[in-house]
């Protein structure tokens, strides 16, 4: 899951960055936006690499045909994560994936639009409250909300489940949220006091350190899923499932 959230990252960003050249009074102001926003949620170094990242492609034009390339690779890499997400949360749900190739395909492409779409709309809603020069706390309620809605609709529509309803992907939400969060800021204080992986891997510690937290924070979606299936096995609401994993 990690993987491929790293390979389909910095494409994706190329992307955004070259339809907002194209959007009236906003390629000025996007590359700042976006490294406001990395700062407030990654690790110092890995914010850098960020920093670093948006420089260098906001600077490379793109023909028609290298976007369409660039393009091509982000997907590849976010339907891989999506399918990876999917696989992990059947294994938390102890499911087994029962589901057409063409209903997966549908799922994998739903969710990863959805994760888009939820990324561009929280995005666009920061950058409007930080040209409004809206309190600082209103940009993180936004984020807290877009990333609960898509925790939310992950359990939903993810895991091999039949009737499952919206109020069962409540707790696994809020409990991937608080986990998420926490595990940033404890990433945060572990790379700052405690070892910053420069000696371990020198120029390549903002690298390392991403990876981890994309790792962290998959781990804290599986946590969700997992709390979500504990507790419809103990409300007795998984009489619909399609099938139990074998050992």
């Amino acid at each position: 899951m990690a993987f491929y959230h790293f390979l389909a990252i910095f494409p994706a960003l190329l992307v955004l960055l070259a339809i907002g050249a194209h959007v009236p009074r906003l390629g000025d102001n996007l590359q700042s936006a976006l490294g406001d926003l990395f700062s407030q949620v990654f690790p110092h170094q890995v914010s850098l690499l960020f920093q670093q990242a948006l420089h260098e492609l906001n600077g490379r034009a793109l023909s028609g045909f290298q976007f369409a390339v660039v393009c091509a690779g982000a997907l590849w890499a976010a339907f891989n994560a999506t399918w990876a997400m999917i696989y992990g949360l059947n294994r938390a749900y102890e499911v087994q994936e029962r589901r057409t190739w063409w209903e997966l395909g549908v799922t994998i492409a739903g969710l990863t639009l959805a994760l888009a779409v939820t990324f561009c709309i929280a995005f666009f809603l920061v950058l409007s409250a930080v040209q409004l020069q809206a309190p600082r706390a209103l940009e993180w309620l936004v984020l807290i909300a877009s990333v609960s809605f898509w925790f939310a609709l992950l359990y939903r529509f993810a895991p091999n489940l039949r009737k499952h309803e919206w109020r069962c992907s409540t707790p696994g939400a809020l409990c991937a949220l608080i986990l998420w969060i926490a595990a940033g800021y404890a990433a945060n204080f572990y790379f700052e006091h405690v070892d910053n992986y420069s000696r371990a891997y020198g120029h390549l510690n903002g690298v390392a350190m991403l990876l981890l937290w994309l790792y962290v924070s998959n781990g804290a979606i599986l946590i969700g899923g997992e709390m979500n299936s504990e507790i419809a096995k103990a409300a007795g609401k998984r009489v619909s499932r399609p099938e139990h994993v074998g050992s």
